[in-house]
């Protein structure tokens, strides 16, 4: 057989390429577009060496004195700590089976490996991804051979990232049709700045795992069906608020938020929520810093250092 040329060779198969470019969908293209956008969002996600995070912390501190932490986005600079974050929480509490996904595709993939691997209860954050930045917690729980999944999500879905990042969320699971589970969507609204929702959704997954065996009634109620309603396609702030504990409220930044918990669960507000023996109301009041005409707590950003600074330990 008489070899082909190869530059003919070459110039067929870029004319291939060429053709298959044109054909391929929009949706197709897309995909791709946001498949490659991933890849290079999470190559640039190398974590900070020890000089880089002091430096960092450094900056944070200096923000929280001189007023800049009130606009200033910080959200970039989560994202690259977040491995870290997860890490240094699963050493802390070794049963807090806490993972992170980086779009909402991977989470699915991660809980279906969590829940075919027998893992009774885990937890996981999950960003957005592509050029995006948005994170939510999901908390996860098995009952007999049912499985209970309950997204948390930090803001509103009037956010647009979070009724986005919850759409599919949804989608993806649907697709894996994993047997006998039970997906459903809350909204905390404890978030009033425009980048803490990763420290919030740290924070929030350790609360759910120290207030496990609390949520059982959550999870239980999830998997009757009591969530997901035609009508209602997640559950309300309110209605969040009569499962989980006064301490994931700790970092809200809002009093209005805080009344709003506490009338829900009026034995909360004399409850301790920190080693200090604060309440809610002692707790913000502390942390309140007055912003034009309101008032907001900064407690999430002093959490953000911490945070930071407890990876250093690793």
């Amino acid at each position: 057989m008489k070899p082909q040329d190869s530059k003919n060779t070459a110039s067929h198969s870029s004319r291939l390429k060429e053709e298959d470019i044109a054909n391929e969908s929009l949706e197709s293209l897309l995909a791709r577009l946001e498949a490659s956008a991933i890849e290079t969002k999470e190559a640039e996600n190398v974590a900070y060496n020890s000089e880089e995070l002091k430096s960092i912390i450094k900056d944070l501190e200096k923000d929280i004195v001189n007023g800049q932490w009130l606009k200033t986005y910080y959200a970039d600079i989560d994202l690259r700590m977040m491995p870290a974050l997860v890490e240094q929480a699963n050493a802390k509490y070794p049963e807090l089976n806490l993972q992170l996904a980086m779009t909402p595709e991977k989470l699915a993939l991660s809980i279906k490996e969590t829940v075919n691997e027998g893992v009774q209860s885990s937890r996981f954050i999950v960003n957005i991804g592509g050029s995006k930045i948005h994170f939510a917690v999901i908390d996860h729980k098995t009952i007999e051979d049912d499985t209970s999944l309950v997204l948390i999500e930090p803001t509103s879905f009037n956010n647009a990232s979070a009724a986005t990042m919850g759409l599919r969320t949804k989608q993806a699971l649907q697709e894996l049709n994993l047997p006998r589970c039970y997906f459903s969507m809350a909204e905390m609204d404890i978030q009033r700045s425009s980048s803490e929702c990763g420290i919030f959704s740290l924070m929030l997954a350790k609360k759910l795992y120290l207030a496990s065996s609390n949520l059982e009634r959550m999870h239980k109620d999830n998997i009757k069906g009591a969530f997901c309603k035609p009508e209602n396609p997640y559950l309300s702030a309110d209605q969040l608020d009569t499962y989980l504990p006064v301490s994931c409220y700790k970092h809200t930044q809002s009093t209005k938020r805080l009344r709003d918990y506490v009338r829900e669960n009026p034995s909360s507000e004399h409850k301790s929520v920190n080693k200090k023996g604060e309440t809610l109301f002692e707790r913000f009041d502390k942390n309140a810093v007055a912003m034009e005409e309101k008032v907001v707590s900064l407690s999430i950003h002093r959490k953000r250092v911490t945070e930071y600074k407890s990876v250093l330990k690793l």
